[in-house]
């Protein structure tokens, strides 16, 4: 499977960087509709994605005016199977995909790429 063919680069997406102020990011998460994204550092590496849930949970402990005094490397959720290399198989993105919107995409330095998403990859196999 190609997956370049089916990619959302990281320049027609939001992500967040792991430095930024969660009352920044918490912003920015709520402008671009989505209920989770990637995460990256300031060298460009995946760390990880942050969701709806982690801001709340967030601000049931600190209030959302203690947000300002966190960053988003705090919230991180570090789920080790919601990315995939660029040269992974077909196989293994099925099996990952299953439980997840998008998987992220990294290359061989772990950097991010962009995403798949689960209706891209449908899509994909409804027209192959």
């Amino acid at each position: 499977m190609n997956i370049f063919g089916i990619l959302v680069p990281k320049q027609m997406l939001t992500y967040l960087n792991a430095d930024e102020t969660l009352d920044v990011a918490v912003e920015e998460l709520m402008k671009s509709g989505y209920t989770a994204v990637p995460v990256i550092d300031r060298d460009g590496v995946y760390l990880g994605v942050v969701s709806e849930g982690d801001f709340l949970r967030k601000v049931m402990e600190c209030g959302r005016d203690g947000l300002v005094e966190h960053t988003v490397k705090e919230i991180i959720s570090e789920d080790k199977e919601a990315f995939i290399i660029t040269t992974v198989s077909k196989e293994e993105i099925m099996e990952k995909i299953l439980d997840r919107n998008f998987l992220s995409i990294v290359d061989d330095r772990k950097c991010f790429v962009g995403i798949i998403t689960r209706k891209c990859i449908i899509e994909y196999l409804s027209n192959a």
